[in-house]
């Protein structure tokens, strides 16, 4: 996701999505065959008819961490389990379909246009959306957003400074009234769907304090079908229950409870009837937990992210490209995959777009002369670059002029089996042409904080989750410098760019023709291909455990989330 050093927070979620392990089927029968890419679906929701399912009820659904701060665009409140709570609360003008194509929100927006050269577009807004303060969500709350996100707001706001889109935004004007306005961008921009998702009131977003104080530990004021109702600081639970002055469909359950819990427990509580939904991922452990289920599933569907292996560019060995491509060359990414992924049914094919997802109509594989595994290629460049095997021996190293060996330090979170595993096989097969790689584990957070976004590391493995459907919001995972000296990376933890990557994501984000956005999307991930800029080897995994009583929710794929109002039971 692109926001200016954000990723400082953000990239924790990324590791607790980790942790999140897996499940599939019900009934604890035998495990089918591994579907292929082209078999997963592009969600997985058991759509319902509101009309076929009860009213009331209570969901209990299991999330990957405790929450404190609720303000999203707090650096503190970058987290995946976060944004679940708040689109059940909180307004967003648009929504996504499967395609990822945005559409307005009727609840907040009756009518949207934006114009030929994407550089204006214009609002009409619902005249019945109100705060649950009483006031009306107007133009006001709208440009106030825009204007604290895209950095133009005095004020120590612990926000991540200029947000992408937002920083593209010259100016937001009022209309005819209160409840229409344009928006105006210095250029052409075509990713406008990603603006305005989880607004929050003018009086929040000006004021400092508030923005940084009035959403710890609460949601004061909210705008959705639920309304925030408490935190059960027992179980670090968050409830939030039906708004009865919700102006649209009105939720069809009563409460829904966010739970945090370790991925073993919460598949142990699902087994047992005590959750009703998590998100799982790809430990067999846990698959064989929740699968003893008999009133469940497990989702299968595209999942907006993919796991790989970053390569730090800026260490004196991985600068040079050659190296970086080598240690492509000499990994098999389907290894990698299986390793990962095995005892679920999910397909360890390592194809990889590291912008679209298989459920994109233009999704295709880049990874061109890079993708498979080519030990004896991998050799070849490791001597042009200088670095020598003296011995033929077995577990030989292989030295510069100056006599340095060559050697990697791939870093893991602690207890992130799946890393561990991968760090092994890539010390397993680097160790065949001359690399050799040193392994080691942290905390979590310090592994973060102290070593990938200081740039202390070689190699580590972890997920890059997308918020949006758009490519676009990826932009700062790969482009850069951005300060004049070339040294701040900000959400680049590869620490490498060239001028053409930077220059095809400009141009992507003034793109809203679909053919032609896939096309420039399928060009940048091929440069990063070229560019060596991490090794990824496996879609990320929808996988959802669900009771099987549970309508329109589960994995989403590159939809917006669920629709809060709809989701409910049927029993």
């Amino acid at each position: 996701m692109r926001t200016k050093r954000a990723a400082a927070f953000a990239a924790p979620m990324l590791a607790l999505a980790l942790v999140a392990t897996a499940c599939s089927g019900g009934g604890g029968g035998e495990q089918e065959d591994a579907p292929s890419l082209e078999d997963i679906a592009a969600s997985d929701l058991n759509p319902t008819p509101r009309e076929e399912l009860q009213e009331g009820g209570t969901l209990v659904y299991g999330t990957s961490q405790p929450v404190s701060q609720y303000m999203r665009h707090h650096t503190d409140g970058n987290l995946g389990a976060l944004v679940e709570i708040l689109k059940g609360v909180m307004p967003s003008a648009f929504r996504f379909n499967d395609k990822g194509e945005a559409t307005p929100n009727e609840d907040y927006v009756t009518d949207f246009q934006i114009n030929d050269d994407n550089t204006e577009m214009s609002f009409e807004l619902n005249e019945d959306a109100v705060w649950s303060n009483g006031e009306p969500i107007t133009w006001e709350d709208y440009e106030q957003q825009a204007k604290t996100l895209g950095g133009k707001e005095e004020g120590d706001f612990g926000s991540p400074g200029k947000v992408y889109g937002y920083d593209r935004i010259d100016k937001v004007e009022k209309g005819d009234d209160d409840y229409s306005f344009t928006v105006t961008f210095d250029e052409p921009f075509g990713e406008y769907g990603m603006l305005f998702e989880l607004l929050y009131p003018k009086e929040i977003m000006e004021d400092p304090k508030k923005f940084n104080e009035d959403y710890l530990d609460d949601v004061p004021i909210t705008g959705g079908p639920f309304n925030f109702k408490e935190i059960d600081k027992a179980s670090d639970t968050t409830i939030i229950e039906r708004n009865d002055d919700w102006w649209g469909e009105p939720a069809l359950l009563d409460e829904i409870h966010f739970q945090p819990g370790d991925p073993q427990g919460q598949a142990q509580a699902f087994a047992n009837g005590e959750l009703d939904i998590f998100y799982v991922g790809y430990e067999a452990a846990v698959y064989e937990t929740a699968s003893a289920r008999e009133d469940g599933h497990v989702t299968q569907a595209v999942d907006n992210g993919y796991r790989y292996i970053e390569m730090n560019a800026s260490s004196p060995i991985l600068e040079d490209l050659d190296v970086r491509h080598a240690v492509m060359l000499g990994v098999d990414r389907t290894a990698l995959a299986q390793v990962s992924l095995e005892g679920i049914n999910w397909p360890s094919d390592p194809t990889v777009n590291r912008l679209l997802r298989s459920s994109d109509p233009y999704f295709q594989d880049n990874s061109g002369e890079w993708g498979q595994q080519d030990q004896d290629r991998a050799r070849e460049l490791l001597d042009k670059a200088g670095w020598t095997l003296e011995s033929e021996e077995e577990g030989a190293v292989r030295t510069n002029e100056d006599g340095d060996e060559l050697n990697l330090r791939f870093y893991c979170p602690a207890g992130i089996a799946a890393c561990e595993a991968e760090a092994q096989i890539t010390q397993e097969q680097l160790a065949e042409i001359g690399i050799k790689v040193t392994t080691d584990s942290f905390p979590t957070e310090a592994y973060f904080n102290d070593y990938i976004y200081t740039g202390d590391f070689d190699l580590g493995s972890f997920v890059q989750i997308g918020s949006t459907p758009y490519s676009g919001e990826s932009a700062e995972n790969f482009t850069g410098p951005f300060d004049d000296k070339g040294e701040d990376w900000g959400n680049n933890n590869a620490r490498t760019s060239t001028p053409e990557i930077n220059e095809k994501f400009e141009e992507l984000s003034k793109t809203s023709d679909p053919e032609e956005y896939g096309k420039i999307a399928n060009e940048i991930d091929t440069m990063l291909w070229e560019n060596a800029q991490g090794i990824p080897f496996f879609q990320r995994t929808g996988t959802y455990a669900v009771a099987d009583k549970v309508a329109n929710m589960g994995a989403s794929g590159l939809q917006s989330g669920w629709h809060y109002e709809d989701i409910g039971f049927t029993e």
